[in-house]
C-alpha cells in the first residue's frame, strides 16, 4: 500500500512539480453580506493551502472564482440555476447553491447570505477539504498539484429547510459557528420554539384563565400579549412548560381526548393544546392578514402523540416535535425498538396534521447526563433520514454542548446527512480515518469501528451514563486498548495535528478505562474504595483533556454537582465506602453476583407467593451488576415484560448480625423487599426515572436478619424505562 501511494504522488511530481506555484482571481461584491464575504474570504485561504497558490483580488489568474450575487449578476446560468430552485414557496426559508464554470471562472452563489458560504464549503469539500469538528484539531485539508475538477456545472437545493444546531448549557462555542456553516447548517431558528407561556410570557399560575385553555378569555389574553409582534412579523413561540396541563375544565374537557402516554407516563393534551394554538392563530390571521410571522410550540411529554381528532393545524403554526428521551440508540424501523415503532406512528401523524411544518427537536448525545465518553449517533441518523425527507418535515433543531469527547463526528455526519441524505457515511467514515489520523489510519480505525459496532449491538433502548458499563464492556475495552497501542507503536513522525488527535485519542481512552472501571469496582466487586481511586484518576485524565481544548468535554463551565454528574458519583461511592469502612458502619458481606429473576407482566407473584415459594424453571439466573434488558429481559417482540420483576438470592451468614442493613446500590423504580417470606420495605418512586434521585440507592434495615440461610426477595416495577438493578447488593453493619 505504501509502495502504491509513493508511485503515484511520484507520477503526480512529474507531471506537475516544475509548474510554478499557481495564482487564482477572487471577487466578490463590496456589499456583501457576513457569510457572503466569509465565502469569499475562506475561499481564498483555503485555495492557497490546497494548491500551494497565491489568491489575490481581481480576475488575474489560472483560474477566477466569482462568488456570491456578483456570480448571480455575471453568470446567467447561476442566475437561472438559482431562480429554479427557488420557484418552490418556501415555509421558513429556502436554501440553494449554483456553482458554474466557464472557461477559466468558476462562479459559485447561493440564495441567500448563508447559502453563498454553502456554495464555497461544497466547492472546497469537492476539493477534499473537510472539518469535521469545530476548531483547526478537526480541520483536514489535502495538498493538490493540479485543479481536478475538469467540469462544474451544479444547482442543489437540500430537501430540509431547517438545519441548525446550537451550543448549550454554557458549551464552549470554539469555532461553532464557521463549523456550522462549513458543513452546511443554517444557524436561524426562526421560529422560537422554547417555553414561553408561563415562563417569559404570563407569570405561573395567570393562564389558563377560567381554568381552560380554550376559554375566550385565556384565548383572548394570549392574542392581546402577542398581537404586536405579529403584526410586525415577527415570530414567536407559544410552548407551555412542560406537562402543566393538571385538570381539565370548561371546553378543555369537551377537547380533550382519553389517551394516556404510557411512554411519559401522562395523560395526552395535544387536542386540547393544537385547539388552543389554532384559536389563537386564526385570531391573528383575521386582525393581520398579511403577516408572515411563524408562531412555534412544542411537541414534547404528554404533547408527544398527535391529536386524536381529524384536526388541522392553522397556517402560522410550526411544531417542534421532541424526541429527545426516545430511544437515540435505535432506528426507527429497528424491531429492537418498540419506542421506535410508536414515535415513528407519532411523527407520521404530526406531520400530517402539521401538513409538514413539524421540526425535530433532538439532543446532540453531548446533552446527555454523561460521562465524556464517545457516544455514537451517525448511524442512526444515516438509517432514518430518508423517513424524515419523505414525511416532507421542516428539517431539525439540535441542542448541542459541542464536547466532542462525546460527539466526535457525530455533528458532522448530522450536518452532512441534513443537507444531503445521500451522503456516503461509510466512504466518509473510511477517508475520515485516513484524513484525520494519518499513516494511523488502520489501527485507529479498528479503535473506532469497535466502538460503533458496540453501539450498535446493544439491546439498551435507553440512554444516559448508567448504560456505559453495559456497552464498554471489559472485553471492548481490552480491544480497544490493543488498537491505541498498536496506533502509538507506529506513531513515528507524525504531523502536530496528527499527534494532537492521537493525544486526544489517548485521553479519550482513559475516560473509558478509568470510568468502566470504577463502574465495575462498585457495580460489580462492591470495592468502593477502589471504584473512587479509578473514577478520580478518569477525572484528572478529563481535566488534562479539557486544559487541551475546551470543546473536548462537557462541564468546564457547568456546576457539575450532585450524583447526576461524575464528581457526584465518585463523592456516592465514597458515601457506600464510608458505611462499609468508616465511622457509619462496617462491611458484613456481599450478595451473590447472580440472582433468580422472574418477570411478572401480569402481577401474578403476589398470590402466588414468589415472596416466599421456592423458585421454579421458570425463574431464571440473572446478574445484578448488569440492567435487565442487556441480559435479554424483554419480550420475543422485544418489548419490556411490563408489570413487575421479581429477584430473588439466599444470603447465608455464620453469626446473626446486629443493625444489619441490605443496600441496594443501584436499584430503579418503586420496590418492595421480603425476608423469608415476609415485607419488611417498601420504596416509592416516581414513574419517571429521571425525577428521582440519581443515586438510585434503596438503604434497607433488616433486623430480622439471622445466622443461616436467610432469603431475600425483592419485587420491582417494571416499565418501559430502565428498571431493576444495575449494581450488586451488599450488607453492612450500621454502627451503634
Amino acid at each position: 500500500m505504501r509502495r502504491l501511494c509513493l508511485t503515484v504522488l511520484l507520477v503526480l511530481c512529474t507531471l506537475f512539480g516544475a509548474q510554478a506555484r499557481p495564482r487564482f482571481g477572487l471577487r466578490v461584491s463590496e456589499k456583501a453580506g457576513p457569510w457572503e464575504a466569509r465565502a469569499a474570504q475562506d475561499l481564498g485561504k483555503y485555495l492557497g493551502q490546497v494548491f500551494d497558490a497565491e489568491v489575490a483580488p481581481g480576475d488575474e489568474g489560472e483560474l477566477t472564482f466569482v462568488v456570491g450575487q456578483l456570480a448571480i449578476d455575471e453568470c446567467p446560468a447561476v442566475k437561472k440555476n438559482l431562480a429554479r430552485l427557488s420557484e418552490k414557496p418556501a415555509v421558513l426559508r429556502r436554501d440553494a447553491i449554483a456553482l458554474e464554470k466557464v472557461g477559466s471562472t468558476i462562479y459559485l452563489a447561493g440564495s441567500n447570505d448563508d447559502s453563498h458560504y454553502f456554495a464555497a464549503a461544497y466547492l472546497l469539500q469537492k476539493l477534499g477539504c473537510r472539518w469535521y469538528m469545530p476548531t483547526e484539531f478537526g480541520e483536514c485539508i489535502p495538498h493538490l498539484q493540479q485543479w481536478p475538477l475538469a467540469q462544474l456545472s451544479l444547482a442543489y437545493a437540500p430537501p430540509f429547510e431547517v438545519r441548525t444546531y446550537w451550543i448549550s448549557w454554557n458549551g464552549d462555542r470554539q469555532g461553532y459557528e464557521e463549523f456550522a456553516h462549513r458543513n452546511f447548517y443554517n444557524l436561524e431558528r426562526n421560529p422560537p420554539g422554547g417555553h414561553a407561556l408561563g415562563v417569559s410570557r404570563f407569570t405561573k399560575g395567570e393562564l389558563p384563565m377560567a381554568g381552560s385553555w380554550n376559554s375566550a378569555s385565556t384565548v383572548a389574553a394570549v392574542v392581546q400579549s402577542f398581537d404586536a409582534e405579529y403584526a410586525a412579523g415577527k415570530s414567536f413561540s407559544l410552548a407551555i412548560k412542560d406537562m402543566v396541563q393538571k385538570r381539565l375544565d370548561g371546553p378543555d374537557a369537551d377537547i380533550g381526548g382519553g389517551l394516556h402516554d404510557k411512554f411519559f407516563e401522562a395523560p395526552v393534551v395535544s387536542d386540547i393544546f393544537l385547539a388552543f394554538y389554532n384559536a389563537v392563530s386564526e385570531q391573528l390571521m383575521q386582525l393581520h392578514p398579511s403577516s408572515q410571522a411563524k408562531i412555534g410550540f412544542l411537541a414534547y411529554v404528554n404533547l408527544t402523540l398527535a391529536p386524536q381528532r381529524g384536526m388541522v393545524a392553522a397556517a402560522p403554526l410550526v411544531a417542534y416535535l421532541a424526541p429527545i428521551d426516545i430511544d437515540p440508540l435505535h432506528a426507527m424501523g429497528d424491531p429492537r425498538s418498540p419506542q421506535k415503532a410508536d414515535y415513528q406512528g407519532a411523527l407520521t401523524r404530526w406531520a400530517e396534521v402539521m401538513q409538514g411544518r413539524v421540526v425535530l427537536y433532538d439532543y446532540d448525545q453531548s446533552m446527555l447526563v454523561w460521562r465524556d465518553l464517545p457516544n455514537p449517533s451517525h448511524e442512526v441518523l444515516r438509517k432514518e433520514i430518508k423517513l424524515y425527507q419523505k414525511l416532507g418535515i421542516l428539517g431539525f433543531a439540535t441542542e448541542s454542548r459541542n464536547a466532542i469527547a462525546t460527539t466526535f463526528t457525530n455533528l458532522f455526519f448530522r450536518g452532512q446527512l441534513y443537507w444531503n441524505p445521500d451522503f456516503d457515511v461509510e466512504g466518509e467514515l473510511a477517508l475520515f480515518y485516513r484524513n484525520f489520523y494519518g499513516p494511523l489510519a488502520e489501527p485507529m480505525g479498528r479503535y473506532w469501528n469497535a466502538i460503533y459496532a458496540a453501539w450498535q449491538a446493544t439491546p439498551l433502548t435507553y440512554h444516559e451514563f448508567f448504560v456505559i458499563a453495559d456497552i464498554y464492556t471489559p472485553e471492548l475495552v481490552a480491544q480497544l486498548g490493543q488498537h491505541l497501542h498498536t496506533a502509538e507503536a507506529m506513531a513515528g513522525q507524525l504531523t502536530p495535528a496528527q499527534q494532537q488527535r492521537l493525544d486526544f485519542t489517548r485521553r479519550s481512552f482513559e475516560l473509558i478505562s478509568s470510568y468502566t472501571e470504577m463502574a465495575r469496582k462498585a457495580g460489580s466487586d462492591c470495592d468502593f474504595a477502589a471504584a473512587v481511586q479509578a473514577g478520580k484518576r478518569g477525572l484528572a485524565s478529563r481535566e488534562e483533556l479539557t486544559k487541551t481544548s475546551g470543546i473536548f468535554t462537557t462541564y468546564v463551565k457547568m456546576p457539575e454537582k450532585g450524583p447526576a454528574w461524575w464528581p457526584g458519583e465518585v463523592e456516592y461511592y465514597g458515601q457506600l465506602d464510608e458505611l462499609c469502612q468508616g465511622k457509619s458502619g462496617r462491611f458484613l458481606a456481599k450478595t451473590p453476583l447472580v440472582w433468580k429473576f422472574r418477570a411478572d407482566p401480569y402481577d401474578e407473584g403476589l398470590w402466588r407467593n414468589w415472596s416466599s415459594d421456592p423458585p421454579d424453571a421458570a425463574w431464571r439466573d440473572l446478574r445484578v451488576d448488569s440492567l435487565p434488558r442487556a441480559q435479554g429481559v424483554y419480550t420475543p417482540d422485544y418489548h419490556s415484560p411490563e408489570g413487575f420483576g421479581w429477584y430473588r438470592c439466599t444470603l447465608e451468614l455464620n453469626k446473626t448480625p446486629k443493625r444489619a442493613h441490605l443496600v441496594f446500590p443501584g436499584l430503579f423504580n418503586e420496590s418492595w423487599v421480603y425476608l423469608d417470606g415476609v415485607l419488611v420495605a417498601h420504596r416509592p418512586q416516581k414513574s419517571l426515572w429521571w425525577l428521582n434521585d440519581y443515586r438510585f440507592l434503596w438503604d434497607v434495615e433488616l433486623p430480622g436478619l439471622g445466622k443461616g440461610s436467610n432469603q431475600v426477595v425483592v419485587r420491582t416495577k417494571i416499565d418501559r424505562h430502565p428498571s431493576g438493578m444495575f449494581r450488586r447488593p451488599f450488607l453492612y453493619e450500621a454502627a451503634p
